[in-house]
């Protein structure tokens, strides 16, 4: 299954033109609206087994408390909790209007997690997954910047978007922007079977628009940031060099002190950056 394309359509069109460039609405062939439909949430808050964090209720700038959506419950004697209660669920949608966010549905949801491994694989980089369902009407998240690509599939229903420019330089942090964003990139309204593509960093808001529910799926592409290349190369550094673990003199000492600056000198000698990269890539992903 060529995942990429059908999230995206033209693979190299978007590669080159779109990816961690510029913001764009893409409209593919046969987009992946089938692997997960607006209509299974229902189904899920019936089954009872949705559990925080993986079920989360939001308002436009603010998380629901779990105890106001959770109930406790028996099993095998012991009290449990977490688990979200469909009736208090739809109780805060309806009169709060109140966003159910899905979190890593990819984890737990076996259509979702074939899309998601499928463009892992293709982008070489690490993807989740989120779910968003928003009642009709003007409410979204605020205008904030998130630290993935994030390709927003349309489910159903309608979401306006507004996309400004990315950051000014590397020192930026994924949260609500609350300076200035640059100019507005792109704004649009986003409708069934479209996609949005939003880069890294770009500040970005969303709004419900029309009469029905909007729902949609956003694929967040990660990327390794400095806190992941330095994990990794203190993995590769510490990886090797055997020596005594508490050398018995001054001479020994010094010894295994020479021994572990060479390994890390040629191990340093046959690391390129490219590889590092790939590496912590990888590493994001599980391999």
């Amino acid at each position: 299954m060529d995942w990429l394309t059908r999230c995206v359509g033209d693979e190299q069109e978007f590669l080159a033109a779109h990816w961690r460039r510029a913001p764009a609405v893409l409209r593919p062939e046969c987009p992946p609206v089938d692997v997960i439909a607006a209509a299974e949430l229902d189904a899920l808050l019936d089954a009872g087994l949705l559990k925080v964090p993986y079920i989360g209720l939001v308002h436009a700038d603010s998380h629901v408390p779990k105890e106001r959506f959770c109930l406790p419950r028996v099993v095998l004697g012991e009290l449990v909790e977490d688990y979200a209660d469909g009736d208090l669920v739809r109780r805060l949608v309806e009169e709060e209007r109140a966003t159910v966010l899905l979190r890593y549905v990819d984890q737990w949801h076996q259509g979702v997690r074939a899309l998601t491994t499928g463009l892992g694989e293709q982008l070489g980089r690490q993807v989740e997954a989120f779910f968003f369902r928003t009642p009709a009407g003007p409410q979204g998240r605020p205008l904030h910047r998130d630290d993935a690509d994030v390709l927003a599939v349309q489910i159903s229903g309608e979401k306006r978007w507004h996309v400004h420019a990315g950051p000014r330089d590397g020192n930026w942090e994924p949260a609500r922007e609350d300076g200035d964003p640059g100019e507005v990139l792109l704004e649009t309204v986003l409708r069934p079977g479209e996609v949005l593509y939003v880069p890294r960093g770009f500040a970005h808001r969303a709004d419900a628009v029309g009469d029905a529910p909007s729902a949609h799926l956003s694929l967040t592409v990660r990327e390794a940031g400095t806190a992941n290349l330095y994990a990794l190369l203190q993995a590769v550094l510490a990886d090797g060099g055997r020596v005594p673990g508490r050398p018995l003199d001054d001479r020994e000492l010094t010894e295994a002190a020479a021994t572990l600056i060479e390994h890390q000198r040629r191990a340093v000698d046959a690391l390129t950056p490219a590889t590092l990269v790939a590496l912590a890539r990888d590493a994001m992903r599980g391999r």
